[in-house]
């Protein structure tokens, strides 16, 4: 079973922001503020990973009143 991961790059593309938007979000996360982008990152290294499976079923929340 492959399991496909994606950078900030790809996952920001995929919904139109930027990338630094996607880390801003993530480190907003971290800190308890208020965020949108919910998903927990894979760690290879320092380079975060979003799982593309996980990244869908997000955006698909996002029509139904997410962010």
């Amino acid at each position: 079973m492959t399991m496909q991961l994606l950078n900030d790059k790809q996952v920001a593309t995929l919904i139109n922001m930027s990338p630094s938007w996607i880390r801003v979000q993530r480190w907003k996360r971290k800190t308890s503020q208020q965020h949108c982008f919910t998903l927990d990152p894979v760690m290879i290294g320092t380079s975060p990973r979003y799982r593309a499976k996980e990244v869908h079923a997000w955006i698909a929340s996002l029509e139904h009143g997410g962010c």
